[in-house]
């Protein structure tokens, strides 16, 4: 009874944190791997521009009354974090919306876990 509480618990809170979000992107080596939810192409692109040399980062958005906000975690030093807050503040979330969905997703990319995203990777993202 008590594994299944934790893992109830567990699962509780994997969802909760991931109700907000409207998009998680993962970094590895300056490449950028949309892991969750949708991304305009045209933000995704500025992006790779940005983090370009970092080595490993994730940059995730979440929904907020008043839009989105941006938070980076990793490698990813303030002056590029600024940079994609930026790009970011043009896409009103209704664009977030309606951008197209993730092309031909990796079993890692439906779980919605980066190492399995990366590790099935076809290799044609950059």
């Amino acid at each position: 009874m008590l594994v299944l509480l934790v893992i109830v618990a567990v699962i509780a809170v994997w969802w909760f944190t991931r109700v907000g979000e409207l998009f998680y992107i993962s970094v590895r080596d300056g490449k950028c791997l949309v892991v969750r939810g949708r991304v305009p192409i045209s933000m995704l692109q500025e992006f790779r521009e940005a983090v370009k040399g970092v080595r490993r980062g994730a940059i995730r958005a979440h929904k907020t009354e008043t839009g989105g906000e941006l938070f980076c975690s990793g490698d990813i030093d303030a002056g590029r974090e600024q940079r994609m807050r930026n790009t970011f503040m043009l896409y009103p979330t209704s664009k977030l919306r309606h951008a197209p969905a993730i092309d031909r997703p990796t079993v890692g990319q439906l779980s919605g876990i980066a190492w399995l995203a990366w590790l099935f990777d076809r290799g044609s993202r950059s």
